[in-house]
């Protein structure tokens, strides 16, 4: 780390910031982007836009649903978003503050398909494959913290953008806690919206696990690429902010058609 930076960290004044002295965009209640995440976006806009300054803590999550006309849950789905991100911290006794970004060369993973793929321009759309419900038996892979005689959900889905296929996602969602989660229609609802909005389930620690690896003839026909093509295989978990695994998945994309990198923030 560089000496500028230390004394940066070092002298960074942190003050409470009155809610009404922020600018808010209210959110689209019919846009089929997910409230945590219009949240999300407009958060970190307030941030580039130096409404909030790193040093400053948020207003309380109580009066940002008031303000946003959401649930706490979303906020606190929001708020771990960005908390992941490295884009707030929060403190025990303090509150959540915003981070002092890095000044070294910034790289990004976006645990979002639909957020990446926007910002690359182009459309997002998902297309099911399967989509199953079983139980976790011998024959299961074997994921830490999961028991045998659970009962899951299989969702196998297909990722495009702007029409063009581009990853090939196999989910496994822990059903005991999202009963029903099987009755949506994931060729238009995303997986996380519905985990967040309709049982009120806050996703706050993802895992990924990132290796190159060849296609084979389903992933090709599937990808419209060629067998042994190059892919990007991403085995993600997902926890609760209670700790529980609530999802696991494996992910293989084009490496043609998709970049996967991180954020880290060095403090020594």
């Amino acid at each position: 780390m560089s000496a500028k930076r230390r004394k940066k960290l070092k002298h960074m004044v942190t003050k409470q910031v009155n809610i009404n002295d922020l600018t808010f965009k209210a959110v689209d209640h019919k846009s089929p982007i997910p409230l945590y995440h219009q949240i999300e976006n407009d958060l970190r806009g307030l941030i580039k836009s130096g409404q909030l300054e790193p040093g400053d803590i948020l207003p309380p999550e109580l009066e940002l649903s008031r303000v946003y006309g959401v649930g706490r849950q979303t906020i606190r789905m929001a708020m771990s978003r960005l908390a992941t991100a490295d884009v707030i911290a929060r403190q025990a006794g303090r509150g959540t503050f915003v981070k002092l970004m890095p000044d070294q060369m910034k790289f990004y993973l976006d645990r979002s398909f639909t957020r990446q793929i926007a910002d690359m321009g182009m459309k997002p759309r998902s297309k099911v494959i399967d989509a199953s419900t079983a139980v976790i038996d011998q024959s299961s892979p074997k994921v830490a913290g999961v028991r045998l005689g659970a009962r899951i959900f299989n969702l196998t889905r297909l990722r495009l953008g702007d029409g063009q296929p581009i990853g090939l996602q196999s989910t496994t969602i822990l059903a005991d806690l999202c009963p029903g989660i099987e009755t949506f229609d994931y060729n238009k609802r995303s997986l996380y919206d519905v985990l967040s909005n309709e049982f009120q389930l806050v996703i706050s620690q993802i895992a990924h696990a990132v290796s190159a690896v060849v296609a084979d003839e389903f992933q090709a026909k599937t990808l419209k690429i060629k067998v042994d093509d190059p892919l990007l295989l991403v085995k993600t978990n997902a926890f609760l902010d209670s700790g529980h695994l609530i999802e696991f998945t494996t992910s293989y994309y084009r490496a043609d058609k998709y970049e996967y990198s991180t954020t880290h923030i060095f403090v020594g």
